[in-house]
């Protein structure tokens, strides 16, 4: 099973991946099939009540390697339950989730509890990587993390925010400005950014989400991820997304949140890379690295946006290996 994993990820063009839910049971499983793998995992253990885990931060190599512990914030704009400073609609697509009219959703922890769980990881060499979508549990969030740098400071700590659909620009300023870096959700955009405008919040907020162009714009290193099961991992589309942010109607939400392509390469690359604290070996193509490659039918910088992700996946390297397609 893992193995077939494997040649599917290989096959989107994928040689490195982040397991966001990692459970440590499979950590013997892991290392007995290391030899095997023929995509990079680093894993974020998930915070569990008991505030512990058995491994030490960055145990591992250069092929599987545990750097993090992962938090919920909050949950999905999908089933009404992020954290946010203004309502839901009242639609019928809020009313087919549940979502009680004039809410503006919750949180899953209290400012102390989640103080509590950054205060045991942070200070022992974690990385946080916390997933939040609502704007204020994004300000509880980066109120905890400048708790803990003020009390543990660390020069390069990449604490980390995943996909911020409602970070505001203020937001992201504040976050670069603590050396926070975020991970966003684009595709969000492709599968349903006219439900988020039409069916859960308007267009002050829904246009808006996932606003890729003011991270990049406070000089933020940012990633782009799809969160498998809810999107499959397409790298290519993602790109095309994040600089089109076309949505399934045709329409374009938030022209000003674009992308260029080469922010979205890199934010695929180079700098998806830093934030797994894996760009002195992958991520680009220098001496001294690993030969981590994939070749594709055409290059994003000279295709129409909207056709990057049509681009075929024609052959993916690890370490200068082909892994897809295999030989033979």
């Amino acid at each position: 099973m893992l193995a077939a994993e494997c040649a599917r990820l290989n096959r989107a063009g994928l040689t490195t991946c982040s397991e966001m839910a990692f459970d440590p049971m499979f950590r013997p499983l892991l290392a007995q099939l290391h030899d095997q793998l023929t995509v990079r995992l680093r894993t974020y253990e998930m915070s569990t009540p008991a505030l512990h885990t058995d491994a030490s931060p960055a145990e591992g190599d250069d092929m599987v390697r545990q750097i993090g512990i992962k938090i919920w914030v909050d949950g999905s704009p999908w089933v009404g339950n992020i954290d946010l400073t203004f309502p839901y609609l009242d639609t019928d697509a809020t009313r087919t989730i549940g979502v009680v009219p004039g809410s503006c959703g919750h949180a899953n922890y209290t400012k102390e509890q989640l103080a509590e769980i950054v205060g045991t990881f942070f200070p022992k060499g974690w990385q946080l990587a916390c997933h939040v979508h609502g704007d204020a549990g994004v300000d509880t969030i980066l109120d905890v993390y400048e708790e803990a740098l003020r009390a543990h400071p660390r020069e390069d700590h990449r604490l980390r925010l995943e996909h911020v659909g409602a970070i505001t620009p203020e937001q992201l300023r504040r976050a670069h400005g603590l050396g926070v870096t975020c991970s966003l959700f684009v595709d969000h955009l492709h599968y349903w950014g006219d439900v988020l405008v039409d069916g859960l919040f308007g267009p002050e907020h829904g246009e808006r989400w996932m606003p890729a162009g003011s991270a990049v714009a406070t000089g933020m290193r940012i990633s782009l991820h799809n969160d498998p099961p809810v999107t499959p991992e397409e790298p290519l589309r993602n790109i095309s997304v994040a600089v089109t942010r076309t949505a399934p109607s045709g329409r374009v939400l938030a022209p000003q949140e674009r992308l260029t392509v080469e922010q979205g390469i890199r934010a695929q690359t180079i700098d998806a890379a830093w934030q797994l604290f894996a760009d002195n070996v992958i991520g680009s193509l220098e001496v001294g690295k690993y030969a981590d490659l994939v070749v594709v039918s055409g290059d994003p910088r000279q295709t129409a946006p909207e056709s990057i992700a049509d681009l075929e996946v024609q052959a993916t390297f690890l370490a200068g290996r082909q892994v897809y397609p295999k030989a033979g």
